[in-house]
């Protein structure tokens, strides 16, 4: 019984010294998205992605090309507020819906930071029919100011409300 006793202790220990830590540059930071059949980091950065989506919840893609993400999806527009489909939220880095795109069609609370889009976000559309989305800028020591973004709106430029490269996180309803 000694020795069963001894081998477990034996056993615990080994194994408790044998876990390895994971360098700090191998953890990740934020979502994770399939991209050219890898798995990226979004909060470490896109690499040369354009587009990326979250098609459902946990479903994170990213596309080099709005022309990449259309023959993914189906949908396609002028790489511009039309390429924000029907029940998607859509959020691009520059006015006039250009540049970078990151866009849901699950609701929820996206920090942006997860999503390597913090303080990013210059222009919008929600093609959605009965629900818009917040954005929230974290503002130390105040409170948390808030922009609400109608359903089936269209916003090509956040300056005209004080909110260019503002969003910390966005609410999708």
């Amino acid at each position: 019984m000694r020795s069963v006793k001894a081998a477990v202790l034996a056993a615990t220990m080994i194994g408790t010294f044998s876990i390895a830590q994971v360098p700090a540059s191998a953890a990740p930071v934020g979502i994770q998205a399939s991209y050219g059949g890898t798995t990226i980091d979004l909060g470490k950065g896109w690499k040369d992605a354009q587009v990326c989506a979250e098609f459902a919840v946990g479903d994170v893609r990213c596309f080099r090309t709005p022309q990449d993400f259309a023959a993914t999806s189906g949908e396609f527009g002028i790489a511009a507020a039309e390429d924000c489909k029907y029940t998607w939220v859509c959020l691009w880095e520059n006015i006039d819906h250009t540049g970078r795109r990151l866009q849901w069609n699950a609701s929820g609370t996206k920090k942006l930071a997860d999503w390597g889009f913090r303080d990013q976000a210059s222009s919008a559309a929600l093609h959605r029919p009965q629900s818009g989305a917040t954005l929230v800028n974290y503002v130390t020591a105040l409170p948390d100011q808030h922009a609400y973004l109608a359903a089936n709106g269209i916003y090509s430029d956040f300056r005209s409300f004080g909110w260019n490269d503002k969003a910390d996180e966005i609410q999708v309803g």
